[in-house]
């Protein structure tokens, strides 16, 4: 979804909101004491596959570089 100023800001939040309830989901899973590795394959494969679908269309700024690099930082 774009604004009339080729933003998607509220695209990329709600991506980010729904990859951050998968996060907490799984949280214990990501938070045990599973190898570190495999713990990074999983985010990578469960939650930014979610976060990032439909990248390829969106129109990023500052703004929305930040939201994405902050959801990072905190998973």
């Amino acid at each position: 979804m774009k604004t009339n100023y080729a933003r998607c800001t509220r695209e990329i939040k709600s991506r980010i909101a729904m990859a951050r309830a998968a996060f907490n989901k799984k949280k214990t899973l990501f938070r045990s004491k599973v190898d570190l590795n495999l713990r990074k394959k999983l985010v990578k494969c469960y939650i930014w596959s979610l976060t990032l679908l439909g990248a390829e269309t969106w129109t990023l700024g500052e703004a929305e570089h930040k939201y994405l690099e902050s959801f990072q930082m905190r998973c």
